[in-house]
């Protein structure tokens, strides 16, 4: 190793559970370091943490020759290893999975190499519905997927029927969102979704400043310009979007607040909020009862 353990201290985290912004902040922050351009199908940040191709890439070894335990005591090292290597001052990979430990009882995710992360929630309400559709199931079947405390998912190629990435442990909706907001061993800012909506520049003012990109406010909001949610809509029924799993025919479906109100039966919103009411209360997705 050549780098000290703070100068490798670059990765930013842009972590979520499916569908609550994180492919929006992603499509900004691309905005906002590329002149307020953005390609979809192009969006330079660092990779999912769920990628097998980095993996292979870092190790060398062949994950189906390998179990599971030992491909996730691996993984941290991948990462740790990328932020050695890169030239660049801060890395921002994109992450799914629930903060984890592995079967030695190390963090899944590695310490040496994180800087910080960001925490994007969404109401789980409004979730089922867009997570339904990303996984081509119904909306029981998703809401059973977002209960189930062991749930993981694995995600096929945008481009072939194949499996380029591991299995993303999701726990159930709470136990990915206590996961990663508990007390970590790194700074995490936490963003709700719906205030990314209705206070946008003030919130997203707040996350660069967070994760210490120098930039201007004016540079903020024409990021926030280029990257509307009707202007990504657009680009993908033009363009398509190469994240997109082969199992839905969009990503970019509705990107609102409250949705739920229109699209869920009384009892598939009662499913999930006997199952999730402490932290829904406590993210003010509950105000009563």
């Amino acid at each position: 190793m050549t780098k000290t353990l703070i100068e490798s201290k670059k990765i930013v985290w842009l972590a979520s559970y499916p569908k609550s912004g994180n492919t929006w902040f992603r499509a900004f922050l691309t905005a906002l370091l590329n002149d307020g351009k953005v390609d979809i199908n192009n969006m330079p940040t660092d990779g999912i943490f769920s990628s097998s191709k980095l993996f292979t890439d870092y190790t060398g070894l062949d994950p189906a020759l390998l179990y599971q335990d030992e491909i996730n005591a691996l993984r941290s090292n991948v990462f740790n290893f990328m932020a050695e290597e890169s030239p660049k001052a801060k890395l921002f990979n994109k992450i799914h999975d629930a903060y984890t430990f592995t079967a030695l009882g190390q963090p899944l995710i590695p310490t040496e190499s994180t800087f910080r992360a960001i925490y994007f929630i969404r109401n789980p309400l409004d979730i089922v519905a867009s997570f339904a559709n990303h996984m081509n199931c119904s909306i029981d079947e998703a809401i059973i997927l977002m209960n189930n405390p062991k749930a993981s998912i694995k995600q096929p190629s945008s481009t072939a029927n194949i499996y380029n990435q591991f299995n993303q442990i999701l726990l159930d909706w709470s136990g990915h969102v206590n996961s990663w907001t508990g007390n970590l061993p790194f700074p995490v800012l936490v963003l709700r979704y719906e205030d990314m909506l209705n206070d946008t520049i003030p919130v997203f003012k707040k996350a660069i400043e967070f994760i210490g990109i120098d930039t201007t406010l004016q540079n903020i909001e024409s990021a926030l310009a280029a990257t509307s949610f009707k202007k990504l809509q657009k680009e993908e029924m033009e363009k398509g979007f190469n994240e997109k799993s082969v199992r839905n025919s969009i990503f970019f479906r509705k990107g609102v607040a409250g949705g739920w109100e229109h699209e869920l039966s009384e009892k598939q919103i009662r499913l999930i909020v006997e199952n999730h009411k402490k932290v829904m209360k406590l993210f003010n997705y509950i105000l009563n009862g």
